[in-house]
Parts: C-alpha cells; structure tokens; sequence
C-alpha cells in the first residue's frame, strides 16, 4: 500500500510540474513573439499567435494554481492530523496513564482529541481516489476516540460518584493496563494510522 501510494503521490507531482512547464513555456513564446511582432510591424501574422499563446497560457495557469493550492491545503491537513496523533499518542504512552503520582488508581484521565480529525474529514482537502484509505483509516480512529473517551467517562464515574472501595478502583486499573485490552489495542490502531500518514516534509 505504501508503494502505491508513494505512484499516486509522484504522479500527482509530475502533472503539476508538467502543467507548470507548459505554462511557462507558452508565456515565453508569447513573450518572444510579442517582440517579434513589435520589432516587424509589418508581420500582421504574429497578433493571433500571441493573443492565442497568452489564452492558452493563462488557462493552463489555473490550473497550476488550483492543483498548488490543493496540494498545500492537503498538506496543511495532514501536519495538524499528525500533530494530533502524536499528541495523543504521548498520552496514550504515558505509562501513568491509569495511575496517579502516589502510585495509586487514578479517578481522573486525559482525554484523546479528535478535532483535528474531524475538521480534516469535512475539509474536503483528503481525495475520495488518493487518500481513500487514510480517509478510511480516520473514520475508525473517530470512532475508537469517541468509544475510547466513553469509557474514561464511565471509570471516573464509577471511581468518583459511587465512592469505589480500594479494591474495586484495582479491578478498574487492571482492566485498563490489561497488554490486550482496549488501551493497547487503541494504541496500536494510532500506530497504525500514524504509518498511513505521508512523511513529513
């Protein structure tokens, strides 16, 4: 997948360097011919070239500005998506996470983010084509994020409003250091999600 996303990601490349080329190079025809035409007054033939090659070259120059202005805006996505991801990655890591300071359970927990998120999948800056999978990818994390904090509401709740004894908070804490339960494993769909994304430039 990571091979087949590194050919979209060159394709997508060479045709915004190649559109741009062209772009240039009508410009720098029409540019010489103009002269031509100022310097030979009695060429009439040269006005229609260079009045085609201007409309040409403004026409392709759309294009090249709207194909930079996507690729920037994706990129923009995808560096605050991976900002977010690590952010909750390093609490996801902490190995604190379901103890306190004094090394007892805690009754407090922070909380996975998802703004980011989901600000990136109303954006419209991810392609249907190119990032379907990532797209995809972020689909699952917005639902374990949102699985994931319900679970840290309902622990606290238990912890703190029906006054859990000692040992009832152990059970809680185990179940949350459990290596495969849902802590780890949602550690591992971040992983995972996080390898999707594009290398940072």
């Amino acid at each position: 997948m990571a091979g087949l996303r590194w050919v979209v990601e060159r394709h997508v490349t060479v045709a915004r360097t190649a559109v741009a080329t062209v772009t240039y190079l009508l410009l720098a025809t029409a540019f010489v011919l103009g002269v031509l035409w100022f310097a030979l007054p009695g060429e009439p033939r040269w006005e229609p070239a260079v009045n085609s090659l201007t409309l040409v070259a403004g026409m392709t120059g759309l294009v090249v500005e709207r194909l930079s202005a996507e690729a920037e805006r994706r990129a923009q996505v995808l560096t605050v998506i991976r900002r977010e991801l690590e952010r909750n990655r390093a609490i996801l890591a902490d190995n604190g996470f379901a103890r306190a300071a004094d090394d007892r359970p805690r009754a407090v927990f922070a909380r996975l983010a998802v703004s980011a998120v989901d600000a990136a999948l109303v954006s419209g800056a991810l392609d249907r084509r190119r990032d379907a999978v990532l797209v995809s990818g972020l689909h699952r994390w917005r639902d374990t994020v949102q699985g994931f904090n319900r679970r840290l509401d309902l622990t606290e709740n238990m912890s703190v409003l029906e006054r859990q004894t000692s040992g009832e908070r152990e059970v809680w804490d185990a179940a949350m250091r459990l290596r495969g339960g849902y802590v780890a494993t949602t550690r591992a769909q971040l992983e995972e999600l996080l390898a999707e994304l594009p290398p940072p430039r």
